[in-house]
């Protein structure tokens, strides 16, 4: 059965499980393209790229991104808690991506000094809900479902930069950054483009039935769905404590 629900062309099985990728590919690529269509119609992102940051919001912004980043290397561990011991290729990219992912975190902590915008206590602030949603969300997909379907969230994170171009161009023409103070996006830019590359490599490997592709992609659309929703919340709360309207 493919994705659809319909029979899966007969053939060898290395070509029935090439076939089963490329369709998830298509129809990930497909999901992802459209939420983040949803996002551009929302608040946050209306308001970012015609009026650009003001220093409130993006500090709030950037701590989401650093509650969740720094759990991001623990729970890509945890999910080898689930995979069989005989699968090398997938251990192998779990604990490889879970040490290069391990304190980028601190990246954002050095971002926000430079600029002026970190308090000291402000990174023990407790997450928004939806950041709090997300890290926990993804601790229970890698420790209840393990490996394969947790590379839904890495698909679309891993190549997310091609989608938020106009949210860090606002950000650094209306406040004025540069390179030294986004160091967070610019490692990640430059790393990004091989680890995309290797989570199809590891979905092509890993997915070999419908259902694997049906839990790959529901935890992209949902992970995605929570970030989305932590931008959101970001600017409400920023709204709020400017005591004006959004």
């Amino acid at each position: 059965m493919n994705l659809a629900g319909a029979p899966v062309s007969s053939g060898s099985g290395d070509e029935r499980s090439e076939a089963l990728s490329e369709e998830l590919f298509q129809r990930l690529d497909e999901s992802v393209a459209r939420l983040w269509a949803d996002a551009k119609r929302c608040p946050f992102w209306r308001h970012v790229v015609s009026k650009g940051f003001d220093p409130d919001l993006y500090r709030l912004v950037m701590l989401q991104i650093f509650h969740y980043t720094r759990h991001n290397a623990i729970n890509q561990a945890a999910a080898a808690f689930r995979a069989s011991p005989d699968d090398r290729p997938l251990l192998r990219f779990v604990y490889n991506h879970a040490r290069e992912e391990l304190g980028h975190e601190r990246l954002i902590v050095h971002d926000l000094r430079s600029i002026g915008l970190l308090r000291r206590e402000a990174i023990e602030d407790a997450p928004l809900p939806a950041t709090d949603a997300l890290i926990h969300y993804l601790y229970g997909v890698a420790l209840r479902e393990g490996a394969v379907p947790r590379l839904g969230y890495s698909y679309w994170a891993e190549s997310v930069y091609q989608h938020i171009g106009p949210l860090l161009l606002a950000a650094r023409d209306s406040l004025a950054l540069t390179r030294d103070n986004m160091t967070f996006f610019s490692v990640h830019a430059e790393i990004d483009i091989r680890h995309a590359e290797e989570v199809k490599t590891a979905i092509r490997r890993a997915v070999k039935t419908p259902q694997q592709a049906a839990n790959v992609h529901r935890v992209a659309v949902t992970s995605l769905w929570l970030t989305i929703q932590l931008l959101e919340q970001a600017f409400q709360s920023s709204g709020e404590r400017r005591g004006g309207c959004l």
